[in-house]
């Protein structure tokens, strides 16, 4: 399934969502999507 994501979300490349299997909802408030996942910079430790 293609699910597009305009989110700065961890499961986001290229425009897409890459979660391949349903995990518990992250209790964000975005409406369209429980299980978003601030996406953060690995080597800094900071937010991109």
């Amino acid at each position: 399934m293609i699910i597009p994501c305009s989110e700065k979300c961890f499961y986001q490349e290229e425009g897409l969502c890459t979660l391949t299997q349903i995990t518990i909802s992250s209790g964000t408030p975005l409406e369209d999507c429980p299980y978003y996942r601030e996406k953060h910079n690995e080597k800094k430790g900071t937010k991109k």
